[in-house]
């Protein structure tokens, strides 16, 4: 299961989210988007990333409080609207 980490502090590192998540189950990949303020973390399994969610969202990781969900699959369709007038 693909989770994605948002509000994160840049001085986060790949081993403070592997420690934290270990916490609930077995960590795949780590990828982390500094300039974004934003990573990605794969468990092992749908339990173990359900119940990390569930615990970690909203907690205090280096002095910001992070939101913690399940990452959107890729590919999928999204509608935009253009604001503005008609011509």
């Amino acid at each position: 299961m693909r989770i994605t980490i948002n509000n994160l502090a840049s001085e986060a590192h790949e081993e403070d989210l592997r420690t934290l998540f270990e916490l609930f189950g077995r960590v795949g990949s780590i990828e982390i988007k500094k300039d974004q303020g934003r990573a990605f973390v794969e468990m092992s399994s749908k339990s173990a990333g359900k119940e990390a969610i569930t615990e970690l969202n909203g907690q205090n990781l280096l002095g910001f409080e992070i939101e913690v969900f399940e990452a959107q699959k890729a590919g999928g369709k999204k509608s935009f609207r253009r604001k503005g007038k008609r011509r």
